[in-house]
């Protein structure tokens, strides 16, 4: 039996952060890895709405 799901997968490289910068999510939903990075964007004390 093959499980067919939809993943959503955002990977962020790059930038001022060096080897901070990279991030990656693999979550159920797009919702979920947009709270996801903007979490991580958070904790590295960024805000893409700043």
């Amino acid at each position: 039996m093959v499980e067919r799901r939809a993943a959503w997968m955002v990977i962020v490289s790059g930038g001022p952060l060096g080897e901070d910068s990279f991030f990656r999510a693999d979550l159920a939903t797009a919702d979920a890895c947009l709270d996801s990075l903007l979490a991580h964007l958070e904790s590295k004390g960024l805000s893409p709405f700043a």
